[in-house]
């Protein structure tokens, strides 16, 4: 029946039903008969029951109209949000999930109404906090990206996958800049033949021509020793996972020469997630420096979104015995001292600051004095063995150091820094060094190995360089190099000796000729070596300490140890426990870890045998040199002491077979 003629029929029947009501109680009113009164009640009584029939069709037809307009609606708006790969769950406050859309049931399972929210993300490995706001999660290879509206008490989750896909073809198509050059190969053109550089060359090129083949990459040689590669972000990242071991052959390339005991290797520098080619290209280069500095034979990747990663360097490269570097460096110096402008230098080694730090200061102050300029040494912490040192040398030890706060004071643009034995300013006792002084005025001289970019001091200003002994060696060599004639008295001298004694352990490790040289010349200055071995000797309370500490010792690994105890010790104790550990044959690598004192610090000092424990120590936030590193830290000891474990189980074991001439 149409729609009209339904509303005539009810408007004529309520019609009929309110005139015959009407006529009733006229009568019942009018006519006092008993016979009436009865009619007029039953028609009263059949005129209510035919409203309350007409009533309750009305309010059935009004019902069940709106019952399909709802239903026709929810179910449009499910399917629509549904082909729009998004779900809904609707829950209550206790999160209990009272609804849930047809994306979520074909997706997730229909038997989730009535079950918790936090069930529902258990079973998919998500940690579901009640102040979450966002998740994303995969299940099933698809990948979701959950909104939680807390005051809704309602959820939805949408199908990325799309999205991801299309980002993830984006991100592995990103292009990728590098530079690659040969180790120390001026070196190698003074040393080997012809013959051998083609060899080397030819073997290189191999490793290079078969990258082609296997990944997106393109090279080209643009001089002799160095290479440029572009290639994208998904080939980067396939020979990541392979930790660039197709580099490993190139150790071998002189392997059937008269040289087999040379190792020839590279250094490479990556850089990706920037947005201009410049860019890239510029942190390429950064990267390489960085490489090279942190001991080279390996490979650097940068990144504008993520911390540097490193690969390789298994092997110490072989020490290159030309000083172009050394003179460079100290021309810069000389060249900066010469100006007028120029009035005071002020020198900076790490914190805790030991023999070494503090007697390549003392050389620089000796070079600074030279050209009539206040030269001063900015230190608040230095190890017993330095203070000992310091009191025997110095009637006026107290008067050595200056304090932070008259740092700052002194420092402006007619200012000098000098970083010794460190390259972060960071880890000084005066963290804001450099902060008032010009870019091209601060100078880095350090031995160890990169773990941080040092873009804030110019290239030339910087000589790092990992291969030498220790950064007195470096300053050594660069007294001998100066101009002009540096006034060095025997007390800085003696401390210069003392700093390389220390870092070679009296001679044993980090040796070249060129420390022998720098020795020799110190001695001819007034040191005595015999005062060096004097100075590292440790007295019958401090190898107690170090038995105490010993005791703890274990071996985590085949020859790694570690030796550990929440006592307080002073910074040198715990590295001569570090040392003590490889007195004994076989073993590769020595762990030892102790609080500071007067510190909630806890310090490690890592040293190896042919072992790269500075890969160690950057894996607990610390760094260093090849064999020789540390790391401090905040943390618990228990925490600090596991992070140390997990670092030394993880570490692969790379020896160092490389043998210098």
């Amino acid at each position: 029946m149409k729609f009209n003629k339904k509303i005539f029929l009810y408007i004529l029947f309520s019609s009929l039903t309110f005139l015959l009501i009407l006529g009733s109680i006229l009568s019942f009113v009018f006519l006092s008969e008993t016979k009436y009164w009865v009619l007029t009640i039953i028609g009263i009584t059949f005129s209510v029951l035919i409203l309350g029939i007409i009533g309750i069709l009305i309010s059935y037809k009004y019902a069940y109209k709106n019952t399909i307009v709802k239903k026709s609606f929810n179910h449009f708006v499910d399917e629509v949000i549904s082909h729009n790969s998004l779900g809904v769950i609707i829950y209550d406050n206790d999160y209990k999930i009272l609804w849930v859309s047809t994306f979520i049931n074909n997706h997730f399972g229909k038997k989730w109404i009535g079950s918790s929210l936090i069930d529902f993300f258990n079973k998919y490995n998500i940690d579901f906090k009640p102040t979450t706001n966002k998740i994303q999660f995969n299940n099933n290879d698809i990948y979701y990206d959950a909104n939680i509206w807390t005051i809704q008490n309602c959820l939805t989750i949408r199908d990325i996958s799309i999205q991801k896909n299309i980002e993830d073809i984006y991100d592995a198509e990103l292009s990728v800049i590098g530079e690659i050059e040969f180790d120390n190969y001026q070196l190698y053109q003074s040393i080997l033949s012809e013959e051998d550089i083609y060899k080397i060359n030819k073997v290189f090129i191999n490793i290079l021509d078969s990258l082609v083949q296997k990944y997106n990459l393109i090279y080209r040689q643009y001089t002799n020793g160095k290479f440029f590669v572009f290639t994208n972000k998904e080939s980067l990242k396939k020979m990541e996972e392979t930790n660039f071991s197709f580099l490993k052959p190139l150790h071998k390339a002189l392997e059937q020469s008269k040289q087999s005991n040379i190792i020839i290797s590279v250094s490479a520098g990556f850089a990706t997630g920037y947005r201009k080619l410049w860019e890239k290209m510029e942190n390429a280069k950064s990267a390489l420096l960085q490489a090279q500095s942190r001991g080279g034979d390996q490979v650097v990747i940068v990144s504008n979104t993520s911390k540097p990663m490193y690969y390789g360097s298994s092997s110490e490269i072989l020490h290159d015995i030309s000083r172009t570097k050394i003179k460079s460096i100290t021309h810069s110096i000389e060249s900066r001292l010469k100006d007028p402008k120029i009035t005071k230098v002020i020198c900076y080694g790490h914190t805790n600051a030991d023999l070494d730090a503090v007697g390549a200061s003392l050389g620089i102050v000796a070079i600074a004095k030279t050209y009539g300029k206040e030269a001063y040494i900015c230190s608040t912490t230095q190890d017993d063995t330095t203070k000992k040192s310091i009191k025997q040398l110095f009637s006026n030890a107290d008067d050595l150091f200056i304090k932070p706060q008259q740092a700052n004071k002194l420092t402006d643009e007619n200012t000098l820094v000098f970083l010794l034995d460190i390259a972060d300013f960071r880890r000084t006792d005066n963290p804001e060094c450099i902060s008032n002084a010009r870019t091209n005025n601060i100078f880095i001289i350090d031995h160890h190995r990169l773990s941080t970019n040092v873009d804030f001091s110019p290239k030339l200003n910087r000589y790092i360089d990992s291969s030498t002994s220790s950064a007195s060696e470096i300053v050594t060599e660069i007294i001998m190099f100066a101009n002009q004639k540096v006034d060095l008295n025997i007390q800085t001298a003696q401390m210069l000796l003392n700093g390389i004694y220390l870092d070679t352990l009296q001679f044993t490790k980090h040796v070249n000729s060129r420390t022998f040289q720098a020795a020799s010349w110190l001695e001819e200055k007034g040191a005595n070596s015999s005062l060096s071995s004097e100075a590292l000797k440790i007295d019958k309370e401090t190898q107690e300490k170090v038995d105490e500490l010993l005791k703890n010792m274990y071996e985590v690994k085949e020859g790694y140890f570690l030796a550990s105890k929440d006592i307080s010790l002073s910074n040198d104790v715990i590295s001569v426990a570090a040392e003590q550990i490889l007195r004994i044959s076989g073993r590769k690598a020595a762990f030892v870890v102790a609080k500071l004192e007067n510190t909630n610090t806890y310090k490690l000092s890592a040293r190896g045998i042919n072992v790269n424990v500075q890969l160690i120590a950057e894996e607990v936030g610390g760094g260093g040199h090849y064999s020789t590193s540390a790391a401090t830290s905040s943390e618990s000891f228990d925490v600090f002491k596991d992070n140390i474990i997990q670092a030394i189980v993880s570490a692969k074991d790379e020896s160092n077979i490389n043998k210098r001439f």
